[in-house]
């Protein structure tokens, strides 16, 4: 008790200061972020930008991530009596699928259309179903998991038909890159600098 009134009397002469719940971060994920790796990452990119004469061309400079998308049907509102405890909706299926979506912007806000991967054998219709225009949804028997081979086609496939004349630079987070010697060589044929961003942060 006498630690909750020290601990009380602190918190009331700082009224700025709060009790949270801390969320937790993985050791290695905390000890990469550090300053020296992000000044370092800094420091690269400038010398990439100036050195390649991008630097003032936001239009040349990409930004590609992947992000999963679990397509499953959410439950919508409905009324029901005030305390009703089993409020229900009819669902197809009771999991949702996941699915993964590469996306990729440029430094000028202009986003590429979507690439999906799902999980399967069979490209079904509905999969594209109000999709925006040049959108791609690809099959991927395995699992709906962006891997190298399935990037690699993302660049020859959809970003360079979409890029700009002249070097560009790409910023990824380079963990879907087993450094692919033949990736490195397309890019580097057809201009484009391939910069991950460093590991965890």
């Amino acid at each position: 008790m006498a630690g909750y009134d020290w601990l009380h009397l602190f918190l009331s002469r700082h009224l700025d200061l709060s009790i949270r719940v801390a969320e937790n971060v993985l050791v290695n994920h905390a000890n990469s972020l550090c300053r020296d790796t992000v000044a370092n990452y800094f420091e690269l990119l400038e010398t990439i930008l100036q050195d390649n004469h991008i630097f003032h061309k936001p239009s040349n400079i990409f930004n590609v991530d992947e992000t999963g998308l679990q397509l499953n049907n959410r439950p919508g509102k409905v009324i029901a009596v005030k305390g009703s405890r089993a409020v229900t909706s009819d669902t197809p299926k009771e999991k949702g699928e996941t699915i993964s979506i590469i996306a990729c912007c440029n430094g000028e806000g202009i986003f590429l259309p979507p690439y999906c991967i799902f999980k399967g054998k069979n490209l079904k219709d509905e999969f594209s179903s109000g999709m925006p225009p040049g959108s791609v949804v690809r099959m991927s028997q395995k699992s709906a998991y962006v891997n190298t081979d399935i990037f690699f086609t993302w660049l020859k496939e959809h970003f360079m038909p979409r890029k700009p004349l002249g070097k560009v630079l790409l910023i990824l987070d380079g963990h879907t890159l087993c450094n692919l010697c033949e990736m490195v060589e397309f890019a580097e044929e057809n201009e484009i600098i391939i910069l991950c961003l460093p590991p965890h942060t």
